[in-house]
């Protein structure tokens, strides 16, 4: 039997792309698979429903603002190691995979002590502290972007593979329209500030609404759970052309649905994006760790696949940045083509193999 214990959480950023490289490896006998994180964070509940094994370390984030349990960190930081320690002698795992996250520092640090492989994936742009801080040590390291190369000090491990993704469809437009009521002669606008919303951004499409209608565009709407009832009130006129929704189950609808996108640059929503070839206007969540949003939706822009307004120019640039953009047909689809040239195989798959080929030879 093939152990593989993989550790990467706090945000569904780091969870799910560990998620997708488990789906491939549950694709082969023989495979026990065991994920670690923290017991209150998104890890702790998916993991379990997902049917995986789930063990909790006692690891936690350091808060940028004054609080009393950074002070306890260092003690974090040995306990977590300690269990993991523990963890590594008990399950006995033959690779460690580390998908970023403060909860695969204390995993990779055990993994170096107990000499077990490590193979860590980055899907971020500007690589996590903690990929960065065990790259030299990992038999492995697979990034999302050709940007990431100048941030590691080590390249003969280092493997351009993309974004781990879940399985995904690829639907035709008529399905994803279909699927939300929507008009086949109109294009579509698709907008989401991810799983909780983002007010900022929702509140800049609100002001343009109307002139998108106008334009021959209609909406698919998530807007996260704070935001629901105001934006379904504002468009209570607009029921046929504007889909609101709190949170999109099947997202491969709503990606096969649309022409363009308005969207954060988390890099799970990147991954998508590139995977269903969608151009897109990216609005960076300000406040995410080192700026990764940022440098995430560079990546994009630069190959001219898509068009960015930073979150603090947002009233002043974002509607007619917008605007001009779905004024400008060849200009999108000159972005759809470009981000055609992003596309890798599927990286999960890749990733998985190497995995069970360094398993094989433990």
């Amino acid at each position: 039997m093939t152990r593989i214990l993989l550790a990467g959480g706090g945000t569904g950023g780091h969870l799910f792309p560990a998620v997708a490289i488990a789906e491939r490896l549950a694709e082969t006998n023989d495979v026990d698979i065991m994920f670690v994180g923290t017991k209150n964070r998104i890890e702790a509940r998916v993991v379990p429903q997902l049917g995986y094994k789930f063990r909790a370390i006692w690891i936690g984030g350091f808060s940028r603002k004054f609080r009393l349990s950074n002070f306890l960190l260092p003690v974090k930081v040995v306990v977590s190691i300690l269990q993991a320690l523990r963890l590594l002698l008990t399950y006995r795992p033959q690779v460690v995979v580390g998908t970023g996250g403060y909860v695969s520092g204390p995993v990779c640090a055990a993994a170096v002590i107990a000499r077990v492989p490590i193979v860590l994936q980055e899907h971020n742009s500007y690589p996590g502290v903690m990929t960065r801080m065990f790259s030299p040590f990992a038999r492995e390291v697979h990034i999302a972007f050709e940007s990431s190369k100048k941030y590691f000090r080590v390249h003969r491990n280092l493997y351009l593979t993309g974004s781990p993704l879940r399985k995904m469809p690829r639907l035709s437009q008529e399905a994803g329209r279909s699927h939300f009521g929507l008009s086949a002669g109109r294009k579509t606008l698709l907008v989401t500030g991810g799983s909780l919303g983002a007010v900022g951004l929702n509140s800049a499409v609100l002001n343009v609404v109307d002139d998108l209608i106008g334009r021959n565009y209609q909406l698919i709407w998530q807007t996260g759970s704070v935001d629901f009832e105001r934006i379904k009130e504002s468009q209570k006129n607009h029921p046929d052309l504007v889909h609101v929704e709190k949170f999109v189950e099947k997202m491969e609808f709503a990606y096969a649905a649309a022409d363009i996108a308005v969207c954060r640059g988390g890099a799970t929503t990147v991954a998508e994006l590139i995977y269903f070839n969608l151009p897109s206007l990216i609005i960076p969540y300000p406040y995410a760790a080192a700026n990764h949003q940022v440098e995430n939706a560079r990546a994009l822009v630069e190959s001219g696949a898509a068009v960015m307004v930073q979150e603090a120019d947002i009233r002043e640039k974002f509607s007619r940045t917008l605007l001009d953009l779905v004024d400008n047909a060849p200009h999108i689809s000159d972005m759809r083509e470009k981000i055609k040239n992003l596309s890798h195989q599927d990286a999960a798959d890749v990733i998985a193999k190497s995995i069970l080929r360094i398993a094989g030879n433990a």
